[in-house]
């Protein structure tokens, strides 16, 4: 011992100070100054801690703060500061070699969440199917075999069009607002997915043109062999099941 502990002592009490009052004045714990006025440093992390602690003890207390460092320098031994400051030395960290696999994986779950959210929101998106049908096709005066052609030889629709004589079906659809569907032509899938504003959609067939699902009923608007098709339904409503054959349509009239 040098005695740097005893001065550091003797100055605090003839000041009149208690460790307590020492501590509000330097924030250093009464613990860790009474380990430096007793010079039992091995209670310190290390002999940096000591050194600075004695520093800033001393120059409170009014006392040369080099001399006091001195005194604790020449009780302890350079060999055993260069020991304790390795101990105290952090170790060093390994190299995480398995970061970029790491990384790797992370952006992989990260596009499969957002996959799977945009998946799910577009399902949400589809409009719920119900099990509405609709009406059948009011039937329409057939002209009887032999009657005279004037007035009704020529079949017009209320655009002033004159009924195509074709055979078979064709159709010719136009969305007046988005919509979902899926369309059968003589049994085969022809239309699944999401039609735009604006969009045409022609179909031909022979024998049958199903119109399994729609899920705007209010966006079509349907036009077979130049017939004007009545509405579905409404904007937004739901149908299903809605079929057109040539003996249905011949049994329709041109209605807008």
């Amino acid at each position: 011992m040098a005695g740097e502990g005893i001065l550091l002592k003797e100055a605090r009490k003839e000041k009149g100070l208690s460790l307590e009052d020492v501590e509000k004045q330097i924030k250093i714990r009464p613990f860790y100054l009474k380990t430096l006025e007793e010079e039992e440093y091995s209670a310190l992390p290390g002999t940096t801690y000591a050194r600075g602690f004695l520093r800033t003890y001393s120059k409170f207390l009014g006392l040369d703060s080099n001399q006091i460092i001195e005194m604790f320098n020449s009780s302890f031994p350079k060999d055993e500061e260069e020991k304790v400051e390795k101990v105290l030395s952090p170790i060093p960290s390994s190299s995480v070699w398995f970061k970029p696999a790491v990384l790797f994986t992370m952006a992989f779950i990260a596009i499969g969440f957002v996959v799977g959210i945009t998946y799910i929101t577009k399902i949400k998106e589809k409009p719920d199917i119900g099990g509405y049908i609709p009406a059948p096709l009011p039937a329409s005066p057939q002209t009887q075999e032999g009657s005279s052609p004037s007035n009704e030889s020529d079949q017009v629709n209320p655009q002033g069009s004159e009924t195509e004589k074709t055979d078979g079906l064709v159709a010719e659809v136009t969305f007046k607002e988005d919509c979902w569907l899926q369309v059968k032509v003589d049994g085969k899938t022809v239309v699944d997915g999401y039609k735009v504003q604006g969009e045409t959609q022609n179909l031909q067939g022979k024998e049958k043109i199903e119109f399994v699902t729609v899920g705007n009923a209010g966006a079509l608007m349907i036009k077979v062999n130049g017939t004007q098709l009545a509405p579905l339904g409404s904007s937004k409503q739901v149908v299903r099941n809605y079929v057109i054959t040539p003996e249905s349509l011949a049994k329709n009239d041109s209605i807008s």
